[in-house]
């Protein structure tokens, strides 16, 4: 009896361990106008006067949402320590749909800035941009 007690435990933990890992491994969704918020750390106490974190999309602009951002910032800080920082804002109304990953990281003291490349760290948001637009062809142009 303790010997399949032992068993069914064994395995509702590694069934709970496996489920753990995939949540981790989820993209998290969001829609234009949703709020975003990062914490950034840097080495060192710098008083930085601005720090911007730039999501790039992967991808191509879908058919129907031609000219949608394929790129935007967000920079609002908050100080919470040596060296450390809340940045948040919220994902523009024309932000395309798609996969967006975190490529920059710019920071400003003064007159300064310095651009931090953080294409290696992999962190990528899904924005659903709902809306959607259809162009009809041009016919002609003209001269009269």
């Amino acid at each position: 009896m303790f010997a399949r007690l032992a068993s069914v435990f064994a395995v509702l933990l590694i069934l709970a361990s496996a489920q753990a890992q995939d949540l981790k491994s989820i993209t998290r969704h969001y829609k234009p106008n949703d709020s975003l918020r990062y914490q950034v750390e840097f080495e060192g106490d710098p008083k930085f006067d601005n720090v911007n974190l730039g999501f790039y999309l992967q991808g191509s602009v879908l058919p129907d949402q031609p000219g949608f951002q394929t790129y935007f910032a967000i920079g609002r800080i908050t100080r919470i320590g040596p060296g450390v920082y809340d940045v948040e804002g919220t994902v523009p109304e024309n932000a395309a749909t798609g996969t967006y990953q975190i490529q920059r990281v710019n920071a400003s003291l003064g007159p300064a800035s310095k651009e931090y490349d953080t294409s290696g760290l992999k962190l990528t948001i899904q924005v659903d941009n709902d809306s959607k637009y259809s162009f009809p062809p041009l016919k002609s142009i003209s001269q009269e």
